[in-house]
């Protein structure tokens, strides 16, 4: 590849400080120290007094050898404290082999296949025994080694020992350490976090790991998604202890300011479109502990006077009138675009499994509650608020979803969780409808309210507790005398078919 002669060396030759490497930015890959002045004659053709300024450029440069960049990582996996990807080098797709004592690295099927025969004695098989995995390489021909970084890699860490648990805390405490602006209030707050608080996030998936481990380490590389476990950190520690007036107030102010702090990056962030792996991973671990410290601080006085109705919030104008939460949670898949399919087989599977939509039962329970919904919004009580055809159409449909939302959660039972919650009715009801519960209309008001009946089975959660009681209470306040009685009939009659089910198990 001839080169422009016109091209200044440092414009050639990228040098990353970091790993002590020359990258070529027109070949994408990095030099050996011994081989440049061959790349140079070779792969762009310079005569040797046109090689002279590039050699003398890097021969004042700190390089190291490539034993030192492959040779200690097993070729695989990068430090938790390094930038990931590696500025200068291509991004590939790449496989990742699941086995705990293994995480074999490469590009192609057809070569994981071959490794699993030749180190595993057996045939693999894609999803079980090898995931995707966003994959980078310093070198290429015999010193080709593809690399990863912990928190994107894929691998299925060994069951919890205390020393391998211990080890990985040491490992986020020491990257967190890199933070120069956290306080020892704000190391207080991680080692809660570590201790305490990723115990209270995990759900039927067994994932405590994920929210131990994983999110941490990928927070270390995201501070929009560090500043969100500090405040997420706080907000337990304010909803599960009694403590001093002052304490109190002060775990408030911490858990507003770093939230504030939070929202400000990952705004910033989202508005810059974000172009790696890791920075994807950030945001979907952020969409979840943003939407947590939402529902925590539910009920709160608005400092605007508007009235947050937890699906529209007449003060995001910009959000058209979505709570934040919602609008975040709705639009996560599109703020990661191009990277869901790696967050979906990487170490945050089991968050983005959050956006599938649950079966759906339909039977005749489901129908029972449907048509008490839709006998509820021909009432004569609303007769002051006629709609046209085409509401009446999205209110139908708004109450056949929230009757079979209601049914399915009784499906889940004890194993309900608040993503469960979400995914069953706001996650994909229709923003015409969203519309109408920022108009505050007695209609959408009574189905909001009966969507307490699926959030109510959440309250013994921190997170959650006495949410379902403030919706419902907030709802009430917006229906006239004969609409609330009307709600109250009708919440009684489904929770009486909800009490048949349990008594037939």
């Amino acid at each position: 590849m001839e080169l422009d002669t016109k091209i200044q060396p440092q414009e050639l030759l990228y040098y990353n400080k970091g790993h002590q490497v020359i990258i070529c930015t027109s070949c994408q890959y990095a030099i050996q120290p011994t081989a440049l002045d061959r790349h140079l004659k070779e792969i762009h053709a310079l005569h040797r007094h046109l090689r002279q300024p590039y050699t003398d450029f890097a021969a004042r440069l700190p390089l190291k050898q490539p034993s030192e960049l492959v040779g200690t990582r097993r070729g695989t996996i990068l430090g938790d404290d390094e930038d990931f990807p590696v500025p200068g080098l291509p991004v590939v797709s790449g496989l990742q082999c699941l086995d705990p004592d293994c995480g074999h690295l490469c590009v192609s099927v057809k070569r994981m296949q071959s490794h699993w025969k030749a180190e595993h004695h057996k045939s693999g098989c894609a999803a079980l025994d090898w995931q995707t995995v966003p994959l980078q390489t310093f070198f290429r021909g015999n010193l080709l080694r593809y690399f990863t970084h912990p928190a994107l890699s894929a691998v299925k860490l060994p069951d919890t020992s205390s020393e391998s648990v211990d080890h990985h805390i040491r490992g986020i405490q020491d990257a967190w350490e890199s933070h120069t602006d956290l306080k020892d209030s704000d190391k207080s707050l991680l080692a809660h976090y570590l201790q305490s608080t990723h115990l209270s996030l995990a759900n039927r998936h067994g994932n405590a790991r994920l929210w131990q481990i994983n999110v941490p380490r990928i927070a270390a590389s995201n501070s929009f998604l560090l500043y969100g476990i500090l405040a997420l950190s706080a907000q337990h520690l304010l909803n599960t202890e009694q403590g001093q007036s002052a304490d109190r107030h002060r775990l408030m102010a911490m858990a507003s300011e770093h939230h504030r702090k939070a929202m400000a990056v990952f705004e910033a962030t989202i508005d810059a479109k974000p172009s790696s792996a890791l920075e994807c991973h950030g945001i979907i671990a952020f969409i979840h502990v943003n939407t947590l410290l939402y529902f925590s601080n539910y009920g709160i006085d608005s400092l605007s006077g508007i009235e947050d109705l937890f699906l529209a919030d007449a003060s995001q104008l910009g959000l058209g009138y979505l709570s934040s939460w919602l609008h975040y949670v709705r639009h996560g898949c599109h703020l990661v675009c191009g990277f869901w399919d790696t967050i979906g087989n990487g170490p945050l599977a089991s968050l983005a499994a959050s956006w599938d939509i649950p079966i759906i039962m339909e039977d005749e329970r489901s129908s029972q509650i449907a048509t008490i919904l839709l006998s509820a919004l021909d009432h004569d009580c609303f007769d002051g608020h006629q709609i046209s055809d085409q509401l009446q159409t999205i209110y139908v449909q708004a109450a056949n979803e929230l009757a079979l939302a209601i049914n399915a959660a009784r499906e889940f039972g004890s194993a309900l969780t608040i993503w469960d919650a979400i995914r069953l009715w706001p996650l994909t009801l229709s923003l015409d409808f969203v519309d109408e519960v920022k108009k505050e209309t007695p209609r959408s008001m009574t189905l909001l309210a009966c969507y307490c009946i699926i959030l109510e089975n959440l309250d013994d959660v921190w997170f959650a507790e006495g949410l379902s009681t403030r919706l419902f209470s907030t709802t009430c306040r917006k229906l006239q005398k004969g609409q609330r009685e009307l709600l109250h009939e009708v919440t009684q009659r489904i929770r009486s078919i909800l009490r048949e089910f349990i008594l037939e198990i």
